[in-house]
């Protein structure tokens, strides 16, 4: 990008950034992702520089990118509550003190039912290290394929864990 192109995202960034925050938290009610969303609001800007310049409203343009990836985060929220189920939801009848995921027994269980790699792929998404979009970019595979998979390895798990703590 050139210098001014920087300059005016910069202007842009100055005066409107708390404006597109609100709108942003107002969807998420997350702070974090509130910001993160205008960010990436501002990184679609600076890709598509042109279509921005060419606008007649340049705010309502970063308004809508900016509302747009906050509802996008908003539903990658949503596939990811969908995806996870509580360990007590995973075998109940099991009283939750027998559910200790620090316990040895467990973890040698996910060991045997995924393979290494798939246990890996699975924690970091759990644990919130990466999201679905990062992990599909960085295996080079859709999206669709990266939620498959941790549904696959989840449900293996989820076997697996019925198993080892049959009543």
């Amino acid at each position: 990008m050139d210098a001014e192109n920087s300059a005016y995202i910069e202007q842009l960034y100055r005066t409107h950034y708390r404006a597109l925050y609100v709108l942003a938290y107002a969807i998420l009610r997350d702070r974090l992702s509130a910001e993160a969303a205008v960010q990436e609001g501002f990184v679609v800007a600076c890709r598509k520089i042109e279509d921005l310049r060419h606008s007649e409203d340049p705010l309502r343009w970063l308004k809508s990118t900016v509302r747009h990836r906050a509802l996008h985060f908003l539903e990658e929220r949503r596939r990811t509550a969908a995806l996870f189920t509580s360990l007590a939801d995973l075998v109940p009848g099991v009283e939750p003190a027998k559910l200790d995921s620090t316990d040895f027994e467990v973890v040698e269980m996910c060991k045997e039912a995924v393979s290494e790699s798939e246990l890996d792929f699975f924690l970091r998404i759990a644990k919130g290290k990466t999201t679905f979009p990062e992990e599909a970019a960085q295996q080079g595979i859709q999206l669709a394929t990266c939620y498959k998979r941790f549904e696959r390895i989840r449900d293996k798990l989820q076997r697996a864990l019925g198993e080892l703590y049959k009543p």
